[in-house]
């Protein structure tokens, strides 16, 4: 409950400050209950910012031109097959990127690092299970506070697993 409250607090802060593009890391796992990080963003995102969601598996179930909302199937470190699905459907930065895909160390390194040359500058990055999962908890931990300002969520353990956000200062 409290993941959902602070991704839709700075995904909304993202929107104030002109947001026109999201990537998601990790689509939809909890779609017949809606509360899904994709979920949270879709409900809140107008029509005109751009959704690019990454998922091992076809999440195409939620694509809609109309509403600007686009899946690949693809594992997130393809980076250059995203980035190039991204640029087809107009997008060259991302404003908001929310990262919940494979939680080891090593992987969430290659999502933070990979993505990073198509961030905006006002970018702001979320990482969901910051409070059970090695990868999460190891970048909120070594996200460089001279560069990124950070900020980790303590978790309800009977409701969710931590979620935190950076952008730069």
């Amino acid at each position: 409950a409290s993941n959902r409250k602070y991704l839709k607090e700075y995904f909304e802060k993202s929107l104030a400050q002109g947001c026109r593009a999201v990537l998601e890391i990790g689509v939809d796992n909890n779609p017949d209950r809606g509360r899904s990080s994709t979920a949270v963003i879709l409900a809140n995102k107008p029509d005109d910012v751009i959704y690019i969601g990454v998922d091992l598996n076809d999440k195409s179930h939620l694509n809609n031109a109309e509403k600007n909302i686009y899946t690949i199937q693809t594992a997130s470190e393809n980076i250059q097959q995203v980035i190039e699905f991204a640029r087809s459907k107009g997008v060259d930065v991302f404003d908001f990127y929310f990262i919940d895909g494979w939680h080891s160390i090593n992987q969430c390194i290659i999502e933070f690092d990979g993505y990073a040359p198509y961030l905006s500058e006002k970018c702001i990055i979320g990482f969901h299970d910051t409070n059970h999962h090695y990868g999460p908890m190891w970048l909120v931990e070594k996200t460089d506070r001279n560069i990124w300002n950070v900020v980790n969520y303590p978790d309800d353990p009977l409701k969710d697993f931590g979620i935190g956000f950076a952008w730069r200062k």
